[in-house]
């Protein structure tokens, strides 16, 4: 397969042969900057549920990945319209969990209501945030194609957020990309210092995506 305009291994620009390039990281795909040991392992609660599209799983820009690397509790599902996920299904099923999409609805609670309730009763059961992790245009489809995901409660960010993303174009006012989200859900969630942590790591992959699509090392 060729690679995506958004992977590390695109065509160089600067007309140097690909067959001069180093041979990519084995863990982090990128060929002049190993970014494995800036994963921050971090002891965090927060459980996050990835929902996502399966274009998503070949982009290098996808930045769900980022949070499957640093969080203990983070999982994958990848979504197919006629193939739900069996894993995820389980767990929208599980009377011991509570599951919670990310998600601006017209019925959509504001996140600090849901946190506030989790704060207030430690013992309530674990809140399971569930992140459509797709393009904008990709995670309302998602929704609207998946009867299962129908009944379960929406929570909605707090306004005023503005990405720092910069790795694709033309992305939708005030919208974040997957890994900013799972950032303001730990912040909620009172995990200010691991949310720092990631914060630091998403950025550090950008500056890290754009020195190796130039053929350099970040300094």
């Amino acid at each position: 397969m060729a690679p995506s305009s958004d992977s590390p291994s695109a065509p160089n620009p600067s007309g140097i042969p690909s067959s001069a390039k180093p041979a990519p990281c084995s863990g982090c795909g990128f060929h002049y900057n190993c970014l494995c040991d800036a994963v921050p392992r971090l002891d965090s609660k927060v459980r996050i549920e990835l929902l996502m599209h399966e274009t998503e799983t070949e982009r290098a820009t996808n930045t769900g990945q980022l949070l499957e690397a640093c969080l203990p509790y983070c999982r994958r599902h990848v979504w197919q319209r006629k193939d739900p996920p069996i894993e995820l299904l389980t767990l929208l099923a599980d009377p011991a969990a509570e599951p919670v999409l990310v998600f601006l609805s017209d019925d959509a609670v504001p996140l600090e209501q849901i946190t506030a309730r989790r704060c207030s009763k430690p013992e309530a059961k674990p809140i399971h945030f569930i992140i459509l992790d797709a393009t904008w245009q990709q995670a309302k489809k998602m929704r609207n194609k998946s009867p299962w995901l129908q009944d379960i409660p929406t929570v909605v960010l707090p306004s005023g957020l503005v990405t720092e993303y910069s790795l694709r174009r033309n992305q939708p006012e005030g919208a974040l990309c997957t890994c900013e989200v799972g950032i303001v859900l730990m912040k909620a969630m009172g995990e200010q210092e691991n949310a720092e942590k990631v914060d630091q790591y998403f950025h550090h992959f950008m500056d890290t995506f754009d020195a190796d699509r130039q053929h350099k090392s970040v300094r």
